[in-house]
């Protein structure tokens, strides 16, 4: 039996973990908790896959938690005190092999710099899989991320609603689990959950969650129920209450896709309004619905329809749908699902459409604007802060799997700012909190044929106020051969790697007038031209950036910025 000594809080500790058994040969428990050698809880047996257990004890005293190692195994472990969990976050256990290790808050750093690609500035979970972010928002000063989340592996599975809070949309904490799946998905054999969803403040300062919960589901590309829910946030502000159903009404025309709702109040029509993406005729859509109260919804119209090539192309569904207004404007960003570009063999493309929205109508003045040409930036979603709309995205592509072992899977990008430029386009800059995570910087020239070595080369921005000519390229390089360009050539901008891939990852730019990268552990964030065309890339060959080169005509005044963790 493995022991750890959880200290006494005032009102209490609540543990919450999630075990399952591996083999049963001993009529002992699996794991007990006991106070001053009083038996408190005990978990005789358990099942086959992984269930969730909580124990929360009301009374001072320390705590001693045993479980047995060989016969039991535990996914995800933590406890907290849930009258101070904002400021500690919650304390994770992680099984080193001898003993049980603690992981408070003050120890994150140990452990977010463990892995070598593991990045220092892009939220990632403590462990296993993580993927769209959900219900960002921001409550009195507080900046609050949900997340779709699988406690119990790295690989996604029966979905929750993971939880963190910042201060400057960088640094965060851990919070408990926030929403599990209403079904036990896992005895079922089926996968399903608590998929992704919006938060809306409503004039009393309070939370109201929406989210699309996927009923138990065998198949993962037909026949599956999804129903739309609303809940609350608990008085400690760390869990789901008061959870209702508010839409599961088949409608006609609409496929078994319907998700992932966006909530707003339309103060000129006095109503909530609410989007999903799903597919409407065989094409995929954005649908509409309206409320009085929030919880009582009617269909009200087709928001938009992708145009025909997409579900000519595979495209399924609409999923993810964001909407906000930008001065006079309207902003509604999808993904596709299934989708692939034929040209260039590219996934997970997010879209942006510009238009006005008047009395429940959206009609579009742009053409679609690909938000990253490079694909690794799918699942936006945005929010009000002040005057600004801040977004924040999954840092992933269905495409490519993690080809590296790690205790997790799953990163977010940058928080950035979106807003419509000069040119009428959607663009992106990162939220300027980042500046305080500059340790030190450098200026350097580069000539053709050049390069600049760089001691600390983990987490950096680098910033080329000339941009780039035709014919020229800013080379990242480790000290392996290994290397990523971003490349200027017959009037598109690329991004090309060590390893070839079938996709290419380009966009057109009339001219390249000045070039922003944010590099950390292998995830590259690009912007050119103030922000007007971006990219994300992932890289599980260079973690580290060693060497600057550049292909040039003329010589380049680089910045080179040095980014401190934010753990």
């Amino acid at each position: 039996m493995k022991s750890f000594s959880i200290p006494s809080a005032d009102e209490g500790i609540t543990i919450e973990f999630w075990l399952r058994q591996k083999k049963n040969n001993e009529p002992l428990p699996l794991l007990v908790i006991k106070s001053d050698n009083q038996l408190l809880y005990k978990i005789q047996e358990g099942a086959g896959f992984f269930n969730y257990y909580h124990y929360t004890h009301h009374q001072k005293g320390e705590l001693t938690l045993s479980y047995d190692e060989d016969r039991a195994e535990i996914s995800l472990f933590y406890y907290y005190d849930k009258t101070n969990v904002y400021h500690q976050g919650v304390i994770y256990l992680i099984d080193n092999g001898t003993g049980l290790q603690c992981y408070p808050k003050s120890k994150l750093k140990e452990w977010y710099t463990q892995e070598t690609f593991r990045p220092q500035l892009h939220f990632s979970p403590f462990q296993a899989w993580m993927n769209d972010p959900n219900g960002l928002c921001k409550i009195d000063d507080t900046y609050h991320m949900f997340y779709q989340f699988n406690p119990n592996s790295t690989e996604w599975g029966p979905m929750h609603w993971g939880h963190a809070i910042s201060n400057d949309l960088i640094s965060w904490t851990h919070l408990p689990v926030f929403n599990h799946p209403e079904h036990p998905l896992a005895s079922l054999g089926a996968t399903g959950g608590a998929f992704s969803g919006t938060t809306f403040i409503n004039n009393e300062g309070e939370a109201e969650i929406f989210y699309t919960e996927r009923l138990p589901a065998y198949d993962l590309y037909k026949d599956y129920i999804e129903v739309q829910k609303k809940a609350a946030i608990d008085r400690y502000g760390i869990k789901a209450t008061h959870i209702q159903t508010i839409l599961e009404k088949k409608i006609e025309l609409v496929g078994c896709d319907i998700r992932d709702p966006k909530v707003w109040f339309d103060s000129e029509t006095q109503c909530y309004r609410m989007i999903l993406g799903s597919v409407y005729d065989g094409n995929p859509s954005v649908l509409q619905f309206v409320s009085r109260d929030s919880e009582e919804w009617a269909f009200e119209n087709v928001l938009y329809t992708a145009p025909g090539y997409f579900a000519e192309n595979k495209g399924r569904c609409v999923e993810c749908p964001d909407f906000f207004q930008l001065g006079a404007k309207w902003v509604l960003t999808i993904g596709i699902v299934g989708y692939q570009e034929p040209e260039t063999k590219r996934h997970n493309l997010l879209y942006a459409i510009i238009g006005t929205f008047d009395n429940g109508v959206f009609t579009a003045e742009s053409e679609m604007q690909v938000l990253d040409f490079a694909t690794e930036y799918y699942a936006l979603q945005t929010f009000k802060d002040g005057q600004r709309q801040v977004g924040i995205a999954w840092l992933f592509n269905w495409a490519m799997k993690k080809p590296i072992k790690s205790s997790y899977n799953g990163e977010m990008s940058i928080p950035k700012e979106i807003f419509i430029n000069a040119n009428n386009k959607v663009a992106m800059r990162p939220v300027n909190e980042l500046e305080k995570y500059v340790d030190e910087y450098c200026d350097v020239k580069l000539k053709a044929g050049e390069d600049h070595r760089i001691n600390k080369g983990k987490s950096l921005r680098i910033r080329l106020e000339q941009g780039l000519q035709p014919n020229e390229d800013l080379i990242l390089a480790g000290d392996k051969g290994e290397w990523l360009a971003i490349s200027y050539r017959d009037g598109y901008v690329s991004i090309e790697e060590t390893v070839v891939s079938e996709a290419q990852y380009r966009a057109r730019a009339a001219e390249i007038k000045n070039l922003e990268i944010i590099f950390d552990a292998g995830i590259v964030e690009l912007f050119i031209n103030d922000g007007e065309i971006c990219a994300t890339k992932r890289s599980y060959k260079l973690s580290h950036c060693k060497q600057l080169k550049v292909n040039t005509l003329r010589e380049k005044n680089i910045r080179i910025e040095t980014l401190h963790t934010s753990w």
